[in-house]
C-alpha cells in the first residue's frame, strides 16, 4: 500500500491501544481468536485460532491447556471415535438420526445416536496403554524425552478426553443451516502424541476387525472421502449359492491358495502387490451379488462396495477409495461394462471418472494386503481389453442361466427332506417347459417363493412349473412393449429432429408468425372475456 509505505512505523504500545479487549469467553461452541493486526490502518484485520479449542472450554478439565497434547481428527477416525463413545457410561450428550438395522424377521427402522457437542473424559484400555508406551519411546525425540516424562513413561491419569465443538456462524446450505463442528482428541501432559495415536490404532483394529458369521458393509462417502460403515450382515453360506459344482469348486480353490500364508510370502518375496481380482459376468439374476455375499462370509472379510457412476466421482476420489479400504477387505465395483463406451468415452452423463483414472486405481490398488476386487458385468464383450488383461482382472467367472444341475440343486435347498429323484424330475419338468428358452437362479427361486406353502410333491409336478412359463412370456411381453414404445419414442424425436432442419427460414419465419398470431388471438380472447392472461415458460 503506497500510502501506508510513507506513515511512520508503529510501535508496541501502538498495537497494544489498537488491541480491542479480551472478554470471557465461556461458550465451548466458540473458538478463541487472536487478531493479527496490519500496518496499513485502512486494510481487513484477519484472525487466526492458535489452538483448536477455547481455554474456557477446558480449563477446568485439564489445567493449562499448553501443558497438553491434542489432535483435530475427521472423517471416518471421527465417526469410530464417536461410535466408541456413545456405548460409554460417561457420555452425556447425544444426536440421533434413522438407521436401518437386521433383525432375525427382516430389518427394521430405529434411532441411533452419536456423540453430540461437549467434553467427554474417555478411560483408555490397558491395550491403548501397552501399545502407547512403545510408540512413544519410538515418537520422543531425545530433547522430548528430557523436556517431560521419561521415554515410554505414562502419567498416572490414562485418560483421553474427547472434545466435540462447533465453530462460527450458521452457514446456509442447499438444504438448511449449518455450523462447522469438530472433534478433537487431548491427552494430559506434554509429549503424548503415542497415546493418542495408540488410542485411534485400537478403535481402527476393532473397526476392521471381523466376526466368523457376519460382516462389515462399507460404501465410499465421497464428500468427506472415507469409507462410511453401512450395517453389519449375518453371512450367508456357500452352500446357499448354487452354482455349477465345477465353477463354484474352482473359484473356492483360487480363493483358498490366495489367502493362505504360503501365498502372501511368495507375494511379498518378489514384490509383487498382494492382491487378487476377479470378474464376475453373465446373465443378470445368476447369482454374482449373493456370492460375492457368500466369500464375504467364509473368509472374514468386509465389504466395500463402490459407485462409480457418482456425478462427484473423479479419477483422484476412485484412487483414494481403493488406497483407504481396510486390508483383507472386498472391493467391489458393480456393472462396469455400463461406465464407458467402445471408445473409452464416460456414458454416464456429468460424472468425470475417466477410462485412465480407472486403470490407474486398479493398478495400484491399496496397499496390498490381500485385498480382494470383484468387478461385476452383465456383458463382458463390451469391456476394452485394457480392462481385462491379467494383473487387471486375475480370473474370470462366468455366470450362465440355470443348467439342469442347478435346478435340482435348488429344489433340495428349498426342499431340504425330498430325494435326488424328486428333484431331478422338476429339473426336467422345467427343462420340458421351456423348450428352447434359458432361464435365470433369480427367476427359479422366485417360483420357489410362490411355493413356498406347497409340498415338495406339489412344486416339482408338471402343473405347478406351468406358472414359471406363464411368468416368463408374460414378463416377455413386457419387454418387447417397453422395446416397441422405446423405438416409437425415438422415430417421433428422429422425425422432429429432422423437419426441423430441413424447414427454410421463410417457412420457419411463417411458422413463427402465425404461432404469435395464435398467441396474440388467445390474449385478445382471454382479455375480452374478463379472464386473467398466463404466460408458461418451460426450460
Amino acid at each position: 500500500n503506497a500510502s501506508a509505505a510513507s506513515e511512520p512505523r508503529p510501535d508496541a504500545s501502538t498495537f497494544a491501544a489498537q488491541r480491542p479487549p479480551t472478554l470471557p469467553n465461556t461458550s465451548m461452541s466458540n473458538s478463541e481468536f487472536e487478531p493479527i493486526l496490519n500496518l496499513a490502518a485502512d486494510a481487513k484485520t484477519m484472525s487466526t485460532r492458535l489452538r483448536p479449542f477455547s481455554h474456557p472450554s477446558v480449563t477446568a478439565a485439564l489445567g493449562d491447556p499448553a501443558d497438553s497434547t491434542y489432535a483435530v481428527v475427521s472423517g471416518e477416525l471421527a465417526s469410530l471415535i464417536s461410535d466408541y463413545v456413545v456405548n460409554l457410561p460417561v457420555a452425556h450428550s447425544f444426536d440421533f438420526d434413522i438407521a436401518s438395522t437386521s433383525t432375525k424377521n427382516g430389518a427394521r427402522r430405529e434411532a441411533r445416536p452419536s456423540l453430540g457437542l461437549g467434553l467427554v473424559q474417555v478411560p483408555c484400555p490397558a491395550q491403548v496403554h501397552d501399545d502407547a508406551r512403545r510408540s512413544d519411546a519410538v515418537v520422543k525425540s531425545p530433547v522430548e524425552a528430557g523436556s517431560g516424562a521419561a521415554a515410554g513413561d505414562i502419567s498416572a491419569d490414562q485418560s483421553i478426553f474427547v472434545l466435540k465443538h462447533e465453530l462460527g456462524e450458521p452457514v446456509g446450505t442447499s438444504c438448511s443451516a449449518a455450523i462447522y463442528s469438530e472433534m478433537i482428541l487431548i491427552a494430559k501432559g506434554k509429549a503424548r502424541l503415542g497415546q493418542l495415536q495408540a488410542f485411534c490404532d485400537h478403535l481402527i483394529e476393532l473397526a476392521d476387525k471381523t466376526e466368523p458369521r457376519t460382516f462389515t458393509i462399507s460404501r465410499w462417502n465421497i464428500k468427506n472421502q472415507y469409507w462410511q460403515r453401512e450395517q453389519r450382515a449375518k453371512a450367508r453360506s456357500l452352500t446357499s449359492v448354487v452354482l455349477p459344482e465345477a465353477t463354484m469348486g474352482d473359484l473356492v480353490q483360487d480363493v483358498d491358495d490366495f489367502v493362505s500364508e504360503e501365498t502372501a510370502a511368495w507375494y511379498s518375496d518378489h514384490g509383487i502387490p498382494y492382491k487378487r481380482s476377479y470378474l464376475f459376468y453373465g446373465v443378470p439374476g445368476a447369482g454374482k451379488t449373493s456370492l460375492i455375499q457368500a466369500l464375504a462370509g467364509k473368509y472374514c472379510r468386509n465389504l466395500c462396495y463402490l459407485s462409480p457412476t457418482h456425478p462427484d466421482m473423479t479419477d483422484d476420489s476412485l484412487k483414494n477409495a481403493f488406497v483407504r479400504a481396510a486390508p483383507n477387505s472386498i472391493i467391489v465395483l458393480e456393472d462396469v461394462d455400463a461406465l464407458f463406451g467402445p471408445k473409452r468415452q464416460n456414458t454416464v452423463d456429468k460424472c468425470p471418472l475417466t477410462f485412465s483414472g480407472l486403470l490407474n486405481a486398479l493398478d495400484g490398488v491399496g496397499p496390498g494386503g490381500g485385498t480382494i476386487v470383484i468387478m461385476t458385468s452383465n456383458h463382458r464383450d463390451r469391456l476394452d481389453p485394457a480392462l481385462l488383461r491379467p494383473g487387471r482382472v486375475d480370473k474370470h467367472v462366468h455366470f450362465d442361466h440355470a443348467t439342469s444341475e442347478q435346478r435340482a440343486a435348488l429344489f433340495l435347498q428349498f426342499y431340504p427332506k425330498a430325494d435326488a429323484v424328486l428333484a431331478q424330475r422338476f429339473s426336467d419338468h422345467v427343462a420340458a417347459a421351456l423348450g428352447d428358452r434359458q432361464l435365470a437362479m433369480a427367476g427359479l427361486q422366485q417360483y420357489f417363493i410362490s411355493q413356498r406353502k406347497s409340498t415338495a410333491e406339489a412344486a416339482a409336478s408338471a402343473e405347478a412349473v406351468t406358472s414359471i412359463i406363464k411368468e416368463f412370456e408374460s414378463r416377455e411381453e413386457e419387454t418387447r412393449e417397453e422395446e416397441k414404445l422405446k423405438k416409437e419414442k425415438v422415430d417421433e424425436e428422429a422425425k422432429a429432429a429432422n423437419d426441423g432442419a430441413g424447414a427454410t427460414p421463410a417457412a420457419a419465419e411463417k411458422k413463427q408468425a402465425d404461432a404469435a398470431g395464435s398467441d396474440n388471438a388467445q390474449a385478445d380472447a382471454g382479455t375480452a372475456s374478463g379472464g386473467k392472461q398466463i404466460h408458461v415458460h418451460i426450460h
